[in-house]
């Protein structure tokens, strides 16, 4: 059950919010976090009891810990337990979503005559990843982390602990909120209506993104080009399709953190920022100041920081430029478990070592525009890598681009350049609204407004409808980081 789909829309969220707005203060909490649960489950029965499990034994981690300390005990053992529960937790299912479908297939072909091979397709059905494990193990981490080292204190309350684990904006893609962020917005709360009007715009711009831009934008990326075995495009149309993902990845997951942040407004929480148009970054390492804020903060934090400590230290193991390329091939894991997230981690962290080394120097003393230019085309080029289904697909479209492996058959996607109107219309939208164009048209319509108290209202009005057509119009498309 996702923000854009109309079983939220029209079901879910009015029917919680009304529950919540007339539960008072001390019953909020418990509306939100049963709704909260509800949404949990409806995203994944099967695996409903993942997030249980792992929001009780944190819970109860985090008691232990804060004990230990305020004892002067020692902690080490409870910590690195803490820490490897969530991580066998979180890669064990992406190992399984991974490689378990082969697996599945190989011990049919060995067995074909056992009983396993009348369960595959049942199996097959099971091995799906649950919902928002990568996020809520990250947070789960940096909690234990922070009462560790008495950044914040465990929680006591484990309705609150609940609360803060399986909230509903952000459990199925983040961002990934610390708990020292978020724990005095916990529990009972007044409903405060400035707050949830300024959330609902914020709701319906994300909504925008999502379901003008980025789905309009999959009809192309996902069917006809990426589900093929090997691509089969001109030179022309694989740039085409390259900027159409591009795209369609930023306006997804950034539409997908608006209505997340937008929705915690409405229930009385302030949600981290998640991005700050990446694509104006002149280099890797400001695109990532810029990009996923909430999960290069967590890396940065909780393991580039104390790995740049022993490199401070003396250690001839750890450098800069290690410490760069180890922190972006976990960020890579972290996406899933597979060649292709390896390397593009790789891409990111090599690009960024380059800038930090003598020769990066050189790049910036560049124009603007050529540093521009030089990012651009480092993420361009690694999200081949993020989005092929393996490594020769991702090689056969780099030779697409540059032109040796030209299209000779023609294909239902040959005609894509110079493509129909719709879709200049909603690349154009795309170009234009991945620069700071939203921050100028709010400083406009908040003059206006002082004016005519109606007009952002109106304005917002007018978006809602169209997403609601285009809602009503179109298939539903998943979130990418969904899947993660």
């Amino acid at each position: 059950m996702n923000f854009s789909t109309p079983l939220f829309l029209f079901a879910f969220f009015p029917l919680t919010l009304a529950l919540y707005w007339t539960a008072g203060e001390k019953g909020r909490p418990w509306v939100f976090t049963i709704a909260s649960l509800l949404f949990c489950f409806w995203a994944g029965p099967l695996h409903f009891p993942v997030i249980l499990i792992s929001t009780y034994i944190n819970f109860e981690l985090g008691k232990h810990l804060k004990h230990r300390t305020d004892n002067h005990l020692p902690i080490g053992g409870w910590l690195a337990a803490g820490i490897i529960f969530n991580l066998v937790l979180m890669l064990g299912f992406k190992l399984l979503v991974a490689y378990g479908p082969d697996l599945a297939v190989s011990l049919k072909t060995i067995w074909p005559s056992s009983g396993f091979a009348r369960l595959e397709p049942y199996i097959l059905k099971s091995i799906v990843l649950p919902v928002g494990i990568s996020f809520y193990s990250f947070q789960a981490i940096a909690y234990l982390l922070d009462i560790a080292g008495a950044r914040t204190s465990a929680e006591t309350s484990l309705l609150k602990f609940t609360e803060y684990m399986t909230a509903f904006p952000k459990v199925v893609a983040g961002p990934i909120t610390r708990y020292r962020q978020i724990s005095a917005q916990l529990g009972g709360r007044p409903f405060d209506v400035n707050l949830a009007g300024e959330g609902a715009q914020r709701f319906i711009l994300g909504l925008a993104k999502k379901t003008i831009i980025a789905d309009r934008l999959s009809l192309i990326v996902d069917h006809g080009i990426f589900d093929q075995a090997i691509p089969n495009l001109s030179t022309a149309n694989a740039w085409l399709v390259l900027l159409c993902f591009t795209l369609q990845i930023y306006f997804d997951f950034s539409g997908y953190s608006d209505m997340a942040i937008g929705l915690g407004m409405i229930f009385g929480f302030r949600l981290p920022e998640n991005f700050n148009h990446p694509y104006t970054s002149r280099s890797i390492s400001e695109f990532w100041r810029r990009w996923h804020m909430t999960l290069s903060g967590w890396f940065r934090e909780v393991v580039f920081f104390p790995l740049e400590r022993k490199r401070a230290a003396g250690s001839r193991i750890f450098n800069t430029y290690t410490n760069v390329l180890i922190v972006f091939l976990l960020t890579g894991i972290w996406h899933g478990v597979t060649i292709n997230f390896l390397i593009w981690g790789l891409l990111h962290g090599l690009a960024i070592c380059f800038e930090n080394s003598p020769a990066g120097k050189l790049l910036r003393r560049l124009p603007s525009v050529f540093q521009y230019i030089y990012s651009l085309m480092v993420i361009m080029i690694s999200w081949v890598f993020f989005r092929s289904n393996s490594p020769a697909f991702a090689l056969a479209f780099l030779q697409n681009l540059i032109g040796i492996r030209q299209s000779e058959v023609p294909t239902a996607y040959s005609i894509l350049m110079p493509g129909t109107a719709s879709l200049w219309v909603i690349l154009t939208l795309g170009v234009l609204f991945s620069f700071p164009i939203v921050d100028w048209m709010n400083k406009k319509v908040n003059l206006s407004v002082s004016r005519n108290g109606w007009f952002r209202v109106a304005v917002s009005l007018a978006l809602l409808a169209v997403c609601l057509v285009a809602v009503a119009g179109s298939t539903f498309q998943p979130y990418i980081y969904g899947n993660f």
